[in-house]
């Protein structure tokens, strides 16, 4: 609570006291202008308009729209005008100032009980369709608490519009209130501070007679949605007895409320809808919202291949995706289910980057377009971090949606484990309360206040572009899954769970009840969905999976054209001296300090002297490069508009006032658009979210950089079930770049290292792209090359920190030319006689043969120099997978007769690339037939910290590390 609402609360806390008495005798000695008023209540009095703005907006109205104001004038005025009226009536009698003031404080008071059911009905709504939810009694929901009698529950009270009334007795008032506020559905909507989304939903709830009031069509299409959930969930259990399907019983409302959000986006012109979800209800949500072919459902069951033919390992049914087109209305929309691993809550972040990116497509600037809804488990709603994580990045301009409609099935358990045990807040929905989203509570039993709340949240999604949460609250009919047994750990709950009849049984009957349908025709739509799935379960082994390959934007993409090659990625060197005029060129009026534009200054000079060019500048001219080509950039890390290491500089600040120059944006006018985003403080959210961009937008370069390559860790979820994983799991391609500062220069455990080994770890199937540059121009060809492949992989590159000023680490322009390309592999400087390095020895008389990758290069290539060692050639592995072999096999032959190979690193032995590397230079090396068969290794002792964090010890040990090479 903020101190603003403290105070507020401090200064009218009272008045919901049983201190009706005292409060009008001292306001009374206040009308009457009493000598014995205590000064502090005078001075109350005086204020009154102001200090109790929490009650008296509610009977004035909003700001912009005041009707009357109450306040001491006001009073005085209608004292005299009741004493007129009276008196022209003829009626002699005085109106009693005494009973006036009475009045307006009952007036204030009630006003006071319609905002604490507004703050706190939902406390009294009947929400849990098992009765086991308990409910407390609560002073301030209750007349006497604000000194009402039962006595006087017919006199009437003035509102002045409050609750839609001019007057209302407090019978009337609880009526409404009740009816509004503690139904099937719980509103929790007072928290929000900004004033209009408020009153918009308040005038929504409260103004709305005919909420719960729905057509024939409209029941019937309700139960006709129910009958599917529960009949396909039912037909599943008979027919596959134990199998894992997660099924939605209980929760079987989910459906039609999907299916109404999916009506009035398609009303409102929405194009597209995009759906996370976990494993719980996701089959029925694939068949009957999605439209996924039942046969082919039962096919799956039957554990037929999924994928398009043998390249792909498949997943468990309950993790695929599917894609439709739905039509209501006459509206078309688009709905997408995106495939997801079990870890629950981590698909979240990747289906709000699908939706950026689908926004994008569009031309979507209003972002209402295409929507994301993402359906959550109460449990992981309220333990993932990374759902507190995507709430954080709602708002952000980099990774705005336009908010998303988030459901929680709410099952009351989490697995085995009971609410009390799982939360600390009252509800699992309390978190999303950090980005004041409105909260619809509703019992999962009422599919009409389901289908009701799921309108109400859709509509206020489209009208403000924000997130809005309804919290289903159901229960779950079997176990987790369906071969566990719930009475272990839940005896009661599910001793009442097998005698509660399911929503259709329930929905069923009141229809039939008030006469919407007959008994006939319930048991007729029940059969015939009953034939319906038995028919397809009878063609189901007859099946064939059509062949999947990619579609609309990815159809140029083909995986079979997925192999390592070097690829064309060189660049008309006068075109990139006129990018880099451009970028490093800014209007007069610019104000930039003093240092950037000497930095700028330098990186114009080394291109147009074609040397010295360093990493920044061979990233902004690839950046550059591929903008004029057609290819949008998008760059989110934190920090990374200047870069950690103050290196980049894409974004220029005005030191006058703080506007933004982006000089990337200002190449030309017919570029492509380079987004260049400093991300908030999270790793999993923000990398999951550039994944899921990814998987939509493959004409666009994705990167997102880490500040420290470990920061990496922080997402390792992401990386192991979705960037490593997703193609051989889903077909799902995915051309995300990721920059992982990495490098060993003293500065400890968590600075050094970008866990280089454990990306190498998951390589396989030709899954990752894993780089070390060592080169400004092999990075660039590396990024270029990403973008000009008939394929889409994941590209994973440890970066430079020294690097990035040191006087080695340059290239020259003719590098970045069309006659150049990326090396896989890149040979010794000395190697290079125009360098200026000493002389190596003939290839016959070399003796030792290093093999290296990254920044540790450089540490020998000086210490080389220093010793005038002219017998130890230096070779650098710059694509560590896939590996390059047949490269290696043609710069290292030469060597096979009289040399000794070593693999050297910086890492530890446990670390780093030398588990991964040692089985293919061993293949090298025989292939070769190499007098010295065996590969050696060079460098720190295996360790359990990746780095030490005293300097000395770290300068010693990278000594000992060139000692043992050069010995």
């Amino acid at each position: 609570m903020s101190s603003s609402k403290n105070l507020e609360f401090e200064k009218t806390s009272f008045l919901s006291k049983s201190n009706s008495a005292f409060i009008e005798q001292m306001y009374l000695k206040f009308i009457n202008k009493d000598k014995d008023l205590p000064e502090s209540w005078q001075n109350y009095f005086e204020g009154m308009s102001e200090d109790l703005s929490m009650i008296a907006k509610e009977i004035n109205g909003p700001s912009w729209n005041i009707k009357k104001k109450i306040d001491i004038d006001e009073v005085e005025k209608r004292i005299e005008e009741d004493e007129k009226k009276l008196s022209n009536e003829g009626n002699i009698a005085k109106v009693n100032s005494k009973d006036l003031v009475k009045s307006n404080i009952n007036s204030i008071r009630a006003v006071a009980l319609i905002r604490a059911y507004r703050q706190r009905g939902h406390l009294l709504a009947k929400l849990d369709p098992l009765g086991m939810m308990e409910t407390e009694y609560l002073d301030e929901l209750h007349p006497e608490h604000y000194g009402f009698k039962k006595e006087n529950y017919d006199e009437k009270i003035y509102l002045d519009g409050v609750i839609n009334k001019e007057h209302s007795s407090i019978k009337e008032i609880l009526n409404f209130l009740n009816k509004t506020y503690c139904g099937p559905i719980g509103y929790e909507y007072m928290h929000i501070s900004n004033p209009t989304e408020r009153k918009w939903l308040r005038d929504r709830i409260e103004q709305d007679e005919n909420s719960l009031q729905f057509t024939k069509n409209g029941k019937e299409a309700i139960l006709m949605k129910l009958i599917q959930a529960e009949g396909f969930e039912k037909f599943l259990h008979k027919k596959y007895v134990g199998t894992k399907r997660f099924g939605l019983d209980g929760g079987e409302g989910l459906i039609p409320a999907l299916e109404q959000i999916i009506k009035i986006g398609g009303q409102a012109k929405v194009k597209e809808v995009k759906i996370g979800m976990s494993h719980r209800g996701r089959l029925n949500v694939l068949a009957n919202v999605l439209q996924k072919s039942y046969k082919r459902i039962f096919n799956e069951f039957a554990g037929d291949i999924q994928t398009s033919g043998e390249e792909g390992a498949g997943d468990v049914k309950y993790h695929l995706g599917a894609s439709s087109n739905r039509e209501f209305d006459g509206n078309s929309v688009h709905v997408s289910l995106t495939d997801n691993p079990s870890h629950l809550e981590a698909v979240n972040p990747v289906v709000l980057g699908q939706t950026r990116a689908k926004q994008f497509f569009h031309k979507d600037k209003e972002r209402n377009k295409v929507i994301p809804i993402l359906i959550h488990g109460d449990a992981a709603f309220a333990g993932q971090g990374v759902v507190t994580e995507c709430f954080a990045m709602s708002g952000l301009p980099g990774h705005n949606t336009g908010g998303t409609i988030h459901i929680i099935v709410n099952n009351q358990i989490g697995f085995t484990t009971s609410p009390r045990f799982a939360r600390s807040s009252p509800y699992p929905s309390d978190v999303a309360k950090m980005v004041d989203a409105p909260i619809l509570h509703v019992n999962g039993d009422d599919p009409e206040a389901v289908v009701y709340a799921t309108r109400i949240a859709t509509e206020f999604r489209l009208k403000f572009n924000r997130d809005v949460v309804v919290d289903l609250i159901c229960y779950r009919r079997f176990g987790h899954n369906e071969g566990d047994e719930p009475s272990f750990t839940q005896p009661l709950m599910y001793k009442k769970i097998r005698s509660h009849p399911t929503p259709v049984e329930m929905y069923g009957k009141k229809l039939v009840n008030e006469n919407t349908l007959s008994e006939s025709e319930l048991s007729k739509f029940k059969t015939d969905f009953k034939n319906l799935l038995d028919d397809q379960y009878k063609n189901a082994k007859d099946y064939k999976p059509k062949i999947e390959w990619y579609e609309g934007t990815w159809s140029r993409y083909k995986p079979e054209k997925g192999k390592d090659k070097r690829g064309v990625s060189g660049y008309d060197q006068q075109k990139l001296l006129e990018i880099s005029e451009k970028i490093n060129a800014t209007p007069e009026k610019l104000k930039l300090h003093k240092t950037i534009v000497k930095i700028l200054d330098a990186r114009k000079a080394s291109v147009s002297n074609g040397k010295g060019i360093d990493w920044s500048t061979a990233e902004a001219l690839a950046f550059g490069s591929l903008l004029e080509e057609g290819y949008p950039v998008r760059l989110v890390g934190q920090d990374s508009g200047r870069g950690t290491f103050s290196q980049r500089h894409s974004v220029l600040r005005n030191q006058e006032d703080n506007s933004r120059y982006i000089p990337l944006n200002n190449i030309s006018k017919n570029q492509m658009r380079y987004e260049i985003v400093d991300s908030f403080l999270s790793e999993l959210a923000v990398l999951g979210f550039e994944y899921g961009y990814s998987l939509v937008e493959p004409n666009t370069l994705t990167i997102w950089e880490a500040q420290f390559g470990d920061f990496a860790n922080g997402a390792q979820v992401v990386i192991d079930q979705f960037i490593a994983s997703g193609e051989r799991k889903w077909t799902r391609a995915s051309g995300l770049v990721m920059l992982l500062p990495h490098g060993y220069e003293g500065q400890g455990p968590e600075h050094s290292s970008a866990r280089l080994e454990r990306f190498l770890q998951l390589c396989a199937n030709d899954n990752l792209q894993v780089l070390n540059c060592t080169t400004p121009a092999n990075y660039y060809h590396a990024l270029r090359r990403q973008m000009h492949r008939e394929f889409r992989k994941p590209l994973i590159i440890m970066t430079p920190k020294s690097l990035l000023r040191n006087k080695h680490c340059v290239s020259n322009i003719e590098d970045f030319g069309k006659d150049n390309f990326f090396h896989r592999i890149l040979w010794d400087h000395a190697l290079d006689e125009e360098n200026g390095f000493i002389k190596l020895k003939e290839s016959s008389k070399i003796k030792k043969v290093i093999l290296c990758s990254g920044k540790v290069y450089f540490d020998l290539l000086e210490a080389r120099e220093k010793l005038k060692k002219d017998d130890v050639v230096l070779y650098r592995i710059e694509q560590l997978y896939p590996f390059p072999v047949k490269s290696l096999v043609r710069e290292i032959k030469k060597y096979a007769k009289n040399a000794n190979f070593y693999w050297c690193q910086e890492e530890p032995k446990n670390m780093g690339a030398w588990f991964s590397v040692r089985d293919y230079i061993q293949w090298t090396l025989e292939t070769i037939n190499a007098n010295n068969t065996g590969i050696s290794y060079i460098g720190r002792s295996p360790d359990a910290s990746p780095a030490t964090g005293y300097a000395k010890r770290h300068l010693a040990q990278q000594q000992e590390i060139i000692k043992k090479v050069f010995e």
